[in-house]
């Protein structure tokens, strides 16, 4: 089968064993793998990588005693592994789990996959709708259901690649005005083109003040960072008001000058992370994916495994929201 690698700027396809299934664990062909923001450092990575991709959706192909899913099953693949006897895993938190065995790239043609892992995909949603559901739709959807975003709230999203993007998406969706913070041009735009109220640039002064005078008379309790940059977080924190509540998604693995008094205590702030949703709220997703025709719009790019350098340089460029890639073209 075809698999990809990637390092040092570069994107190829290699021919490797074909995977085979053995008690949880059963083989997937994918017919749809969006491309994560998180992949673009094995991208530029020094040295090959053959572990990138964990999106997807696709068809079970073959099974080893399985008894949760059978050969002709379509399914999303959602992100990682988990060791699938623990609290977490059992609970549909598995992506949380402290023991996870070995994970196989989505960059394939077939993936390895445990059977818990993978998510029904109903017949009258696509392959490339389904994989939305992964990191694209996934950890705003956990952040909006636990702050309780509803019509008539104001929410601020902070970063809008395709995991901010979604976040307005699926705010939109249930009726609430957004503020959304970004500063490449592309975004922007279709930030506005997906229903965004206002759209602020991060690199302007006054930005705070911006984001003030669009909240107007309305409380602003809630806000989501996508974009895992340090200020961006520091801006949701300061923006919020008294009572409200900060959702982190984006990826940031330094740190952020927080004073526990001033930023929680006395504004009695609430800061929540979301690295998935739980899939046991897998029917709420299916009617965001069924009945938000702005999830369609997510996907900007798509490319075979023949394009897949093409690929990848348009997804670097910044020019784009989710692009998918076809293992069979």
């Amino acid at each position: 089968m075809k698999a990809l690698v990637l390092g040092n700027h570069k994107a190829y396809v290699e021919d490797v064993p074909e995977p085979q299934p053995h008690g949880e664990w059963v083989v997937v062909k994918i017919e749809s793998t969006p491309i994560c923001g998180s992949d673009k450092t094995p991208f530029l990575s020094e040295t090959e990588v053959r572990t990138a991709g964990h999106e997807g959706a696709g068809v079970v192909v073959k099974t080893a005693g399985s008894s949760r899913v059978k050969e002709g099953d379509r399914v999303i693949i959602n992100p990682l592994s988990g060791c699938g006897h623990c609290d977490l895993c059992l609970s549909g938190n598995y992506i949380l789990c402290p023991d996870k065995p070995e994970f196989y790239t989505h960059f394939a043609q077939y993936v390895l996959v445990q059977d818990f892992v993978l998510t029904p995909l109903p017949d009258d949603i696509s392959y490339d709708i389904g994989s939305m559901a992964c990191c694209a739709l996934g950890p705003a959807f956990r952040s909006i259901k636990r702050m309780n975003v509803k019509a008539f709230d104001t929410l601020l999203i902070t970063g809008l690649g395709p995991v901010g993007m979604g976040a307005t998406v699926i705010a939109k969706f249930l009726g609430a005005r957004v503020i959304a913070v970004e500063s490449v041009p592309f975004r922007q735009k279709m930030a506005k083109e997906i229903g965004a109220d206002f759209v602020l640039n991060p690199m302007d002064k006054d930005i705070n003040e911006q984001i003030k005078k669009a909240a107007g008379a309305d409380p602003l309790l809630k806000a989501i960072d996508a974009s895992g940059n340090s200020a961006a977080e520091r801006l949701c924190i300061d923006s919020v008001q008294p009572n409200g509540v900060v959702a982190f998604v984006g990826e940031n693995h330094s740190q952020i000058s927080i004073c526990p008094s001033d930023d929680f205590i006395r504004k009695n702030l609430t800061l929540i992370g979301s690295w998935h949703y739980d899939i046991n709220d897998r029917e709420e997703m299916y009617a965001l994916l069924r009945h938000c025709e702005n999830v369609g719009r997510l996907v900007t790019d798509v490319y075979g495994f023949s394009q897949v350098q093409e690929a990848f340089d348009k997804f670097m460029g910044g020019d784009t929201c989710k692009v998918i890639l076809k293992p069979w073209e």
